[in-house]
């Protein structure tokens, strides 16, 4: 990929990392229960990623888990979990280091970033229920959030005119509906555990919005 594309990748990306350490809630790192939940997650999502598929050279898959670490600790604290996680993978994988910033927007902020705004935007627009919080915020945002993520990829190779992106991008298309299928699960149904068992472990599930209707 040209050099301006990388560049111009690293640099959105540290932007929106700064943005991100000037919002974040610090105060949730004092509690070492919740440090030991968010350290776990970051472990669970980077096992996740390096369990890839591969169907050719140059085309890997894996799913993200993006959109669980941002209902569980907010979008800032998942960016920066997403920050550890490809930095381990692209140590431990193909990608080289160069494109490090353009991997990390498009596969670390780009679906937290959308699963933010899908759930700021169901939360006014939707009532709060506890299946709309589990099949809407989190089966159906994971799953448009990993399709979001490889048509925003293979737009990007495309304008950058990458070597066989069109082979490469039509053998991927062919892999993305069981790639959605696969993340909206993941996603929905570890967040019903969750909020089932350990409702204090989600950072944006309110027992007052989504159990109200069920308790009454």
């Amino acid at each position: 990929m040209p050099a301006a594309y990388l560049w111009g990748g690293a640099i959105l990306y540290a932007l929106l990392l700064c943005l991100a350490l000037l919002t974040a809630s610090w105060s949730k790192v004092r509690d070492s229960d919740a440090l030991h939940v968010y350290v776990s997650a970051i472990v669970m999502v980077t096992t996740l990623w390096i369990l890839r598929g591969e169907i050719q050279a140059g085309l890997g898959f894996h799913l993200l888990g993006m959109t669980l670490l941002c209902l569980m600790f907010e979008w800032q604290f998942a960016l920066f979990a997403a920050s550890l996680v490809i930095l381990f993978t692209t140590w431990r994988g193909p990608a080289g280091w160069e494109s490090l910033g353009i991997n990390a927007l498009l596969m670390g902020a780009l679906p937290i970033l959308f699963t933010r705004v899908f759930l700021y935007v169901a939360q006014r627009r939707l009532p709060h229920n506890f299946f709309i919080y589990i099949f809407v915020n989190a089966f159906l945002a994971g799953a448009l959030s990993i399709l979001l993520t490889g048509i925003s990829s293979a737009f990007l190779q495309a304008m950058a005119d990458v070597p066989h992106q069109g082979r490469i991008g039509n053998d991927f298309l062919q892999v993305l509906p069981m790639l959605m299928f696969g993340e909206g699960f993941l996603n929905g149904a570890t967040m019903a555990l969750l909020v089932a068992y350990r409702p204090q472990w989600v950072a944006t599930f309110h027992d007052r919005w989504y159990l109200q209707k069920l308790q009454t």
